[in-house]
């Protein structure tokens, strides 16, 4: 009789073992899984990175084309304020239109622009009108 109790004591502990063995199996398998899952989603998202990355990088590069081609924009257009400033000094007309409106600037009246700058009355009404907007 002490045999079967051994014998029935040794079944319980493999039984108890084998269950055991089956729990841990399944819950590696479920680790297992989640391990593969979590490898999907860093290699997603590592790709995701890398394409953001190219993408900051176009928009850095064109940026700075952006940036070199307002750069000669500024450049150029300095350039046509030294012409047109450069051609105003030289018309002789338009040094008068360009005392008149400064002169309107300054508060003058109407036959002061016409006796400063020699201009007809009605030019120099054209220019009121124009500079005192």
């Amino acid at each position: 009789m002490p045999e079967l109790l051994i014998i029935g004591l040794g079944l319980v502990l493999l039984l108890t073992f084998c269950g055991l063995t089956w729990f841990i199996l399944s819950k590696f398998k479920q680790l297992k899984n989640r391990l593969s899952e979590s490898d999907d989603a860093m290699r997603q998202t590592l790709e995701k990175l890398a394409q953001l990355d190219d993408e900051l990088h176009e928009i850095r590069s064109g940026n700075q084309a952006l940036g070199k081609k307002v750069k000669e924009l500024i450049v150029s257009i300095n350039g046509l304020d030294d012409k047109q400033q450069k051609l105003a000094e030289h018309d002789p007309q338009s040094r008068f239109y360009q005392k008149a409106a400064k002169l309107i600037a300054g508060g003058a009246t109407l036959n002061d622009v016409m006796q400063e700058c020699d201009l007809p009355r009605a030019e120099a009404e054209l220019l009121f009108s124009l500079h005192q907007r």
